[in-house]
């Protein structure tokens, strides 16, 4: 019976011991231990806890800062219900959410919302030049089987945008997007707020098998730069407009584009 008791007792030691690594394990300690699912992501100067931590530094497999990170995971993870807030913040660009792992393979990102200043993307063939301002995106909800999003529902607003070409900066006025997407097909939608230089209107259709994007650009008044970037992508039409479409498979993103 002293024997049984000890066994019992010895045993409880072991689970409040467990239980208060798990509890209080440090983040340091664990992001090693998963290692095989950050799928390469290096992360510096780690602190706090599994459930509640920090780094200094994410970098990406080649050695791209990605900013700060702050994240909360809830212990029902220990269950297999892995629920997780973040927030990525660096200079030019901040994204924050919510995800929710349903299995394996499937993930439910819930307010996430994501500020991008544009000239991070650098020359884009398509504009013939820089994009200048800042994109805020909110996702309202999406779901991602295998990565890739299933269902989307997310606004977003381009402020100040501009183009930077070699003739100078182009304002362009403030761009509204609208995305939503059902069984892998993503709909977006592109408008201006109506007082800007440049008239736009988008349509993109985008799913793993292909993409199709539409564009009509009209200068509002007379405005010559803008007519001269208009004239480099596109014919202008008898009203001044640009119309201008570019479509192809994902495993051509860059060698099928046309326009009509």
């Amino acid at each position: 019976m002293k024997y049984l008791r000890t066994v019992l007792t010895s045993l409880a030691v072991f689970v409040v011991a467990l239980g208060l690594l798990i509890g209080f394990m440090p983040a340091y300690l664990a992001l090693p231990l998963m290692q095989s699912r950050l799928h390469g992501l290096r992360f510096s100067d780690v602190g706090g806890t599994l459930w509640q931590g920090h780094a200094a530094q994410v970098s990406a497999p080649d050695g791209t800062a990605l900013g700060s990170l702050t994240w909360t995971l809830s212990r029902r993870a220990l269950l297999g219900d892995v629920q997780l807030r973040l927030a990525l913040h660096q200079p030019k660009f901040q994204v924050r959410g919510q995800m929710h792992r349903i299995s394996d393979t499937q993930e439910d990102w819930r307010d996430v919302a994501l500020q991008l200043d544009m000239s991070m993307l650098g020359m884009q063939p398509l504009l013939q030049g820089e994009p200048q301002g800042q994109l805020d995106v909110h996702i309202m909800q999406a779901r991602l089987q295998g990565g890739w999003p299933m269902q989307v529902d997310a606004f977003g607003t381009w402020s100040q945008a501009a183009v930077r070409t070699a003739q100078g900066v182009l304002p362009l006025g403030t761009l509204l997007l609208r995305i939503n997407g059902q069984a892998g097909v993503l709909k977006a939608v592109l408008d201006d707020d109506g007082s800007g230089p440049l008239q736009t209107a988008g349509r993109l259709s985008f799913s793993p098998l292909g993409w199709d994007l539409q564009l009509s650009l009209k200068p509002r008044g007379d405005n010559p730069p803008l007519m001269h970037w208009l004239h480099d992508l596109g014919p202008v039409a008898a009203d001044g407009s640009v119309q201008l479409r570019y479509r192809g498979g994902l495993s051509h993103l860059n060698a099928n584009t046309e326009n009509p």
